[in-house]
């Protein structure tokens, strides 16, 4: 009896090594048992980049760490989702995922893909930080997020959720997720580019004690077509720990107080500045942030193709499903636009006035 299910669950792997559907197919009905051990299932319902996405839930364990930082993007019920991703965690659904018919080193050592698991439809990927499963179905516009316990979500994962099943799919669409921030006025804005530490939360977050709007400050979403336009999709915050004194006036909405020693600080925009929030805008220039400790905040003109090798590597690095086509995205949204460098100063009051002035000058 034992062999024969030893020889059947070989049988099995062997045959999801060769299908990434059959292994899609299987965790999908792993949730589909996790839902009816939870006793419900839980739908919130967003527009992001302008399509209808359904979040479906396996009981409420994972509501509060998935859901705060898409809460402005949050919509009325609809009945024909765009996109649906069903959600489960192992502990609070008592339903166990077997192990993982590959083997560690079958990982990409960054963005965690899964050799032999992607193909044009199915996209598979493991982050080891949150210890997450996400898989997505493209011809049935389905996506799988999969953690064992919330216990093991950083405080990252709550800040961006999803992000590797919505990069993928909208790139399919012709919409690109980057690392890069935003923040502007209805009638445009810039997008900040530039790999961590180089200035663009600090610069985003200063535009809140402006009469600039806030988007985002380390993800966006960007498509190129009719104009080039940046929607948001998260509405977090973060800042070195070491460094939220310069910004007081958002002290009281760090939602980590308690655990700044180990993590950055993680602020909700939308639970503290919802008026403050567009959720998309033109995109009238591209900023490279760069830290010069000297007082005065300015601007210097720069390329495309400048701009284009600051925003690229840390967008390809962390973002699964990342490649080809996200780079032409890219070119083509920073080909239309004027690119700057902005040589950031001390004084923090005159960030927001500088881009200010840009864009209303334009």
């Amino acid at each position: 009896m034992v062999t024969n299910e030893l020889e059947n669950s070989e049988k099995e792997n062997k045959t999801e090594q060769q299908d990434p559907v059959a292994f899609f197919d299987r965790v999908y009905e792993l949730y589909k048992k996790a839902e009816v051990a939870s006793g419900e299932a839980i739908d919130r319902f967003y527009s992001i980049g302008g399509f209808k996405i359904r979040l479906r839930f396996a009981g409420d364990a994972l509501i509060p760490y998935m859901t705060p930082a898409l809460a402005h993007l949050e919509t009325e019920p609809f009945s024909d989702p765009s996109l649906t991703v069903c959600l489960w965690d192992s502990t609070s659904t008592n339903t166990i995922m077997p192990p993982p018919p590959w083997q560690r080193h079958h990982h990409h050592p960054k963005r965690g893909e899964i050799h032999g698991y992607n193909t044009d439809r199915i996209h598979t990927s493991f982050q080891w930080g949150a210890f997450a499963l996400s898989i997505l179905d493209s011809d049935r516009n389905l996506g799988i997020y999969w953690v064992e316990t919330t216990e093991q979500i950083p405080y990252w994962e709550k800040g961006s959720p999803l992000r590797t099943i919505l990069n993928v799919w909208m790139s399919k669409r012709g919409i690109q997720l980057v690392h890069a921030g935003a923040v502007g006025l209805p009638s445009g804005g810039v997008l900040l580019v530039g790999k961590g530490g180089s200035g663009k939360s600090t610069t985003a977050l200063t535009c809140l004690n402006s009469q600039l709007f806030y988007a985002s400050d380390d993800y966006s979403l960007i498509s190129p077509e009719p104009t080039p336009t940046v929607f948001s999709i998260y509405n977090t915050g973060k800042k070195n720990a070491n460094d939220v004194d310069r910004l007081p006036f958002l002290a009281q909405a760090i939602s980590n107080s308690d655990r700044l020693s180990d993590e950055k600080a993680l602020y909700f925009i939308n639970e503290h500045f919802p008026e403050k929030i567009l959720t998309n805008f033109p995109i009238r220039a591209v900023l490279v942030p760069r830290i010069t400790g000297k007082t005065n905040t300015s601007l210097t003109a720069t390329s495309a193709a400048a701009a284009l090798a600051s925003l690229v590597p840390s967008t390809m690095i962390q973002l699964p499903g990342s490649g080809k086509e996200a780079c032409q995205i890219m070119m083509q949204v920073l080909q239309q636009v004027t690119c700057y460098y902005l040589e950031l100063g001390t004084d923090l009051a005159q960030i927001p006035q500088v881009i200010f002035n840009l864009i209303t000058n334009q």
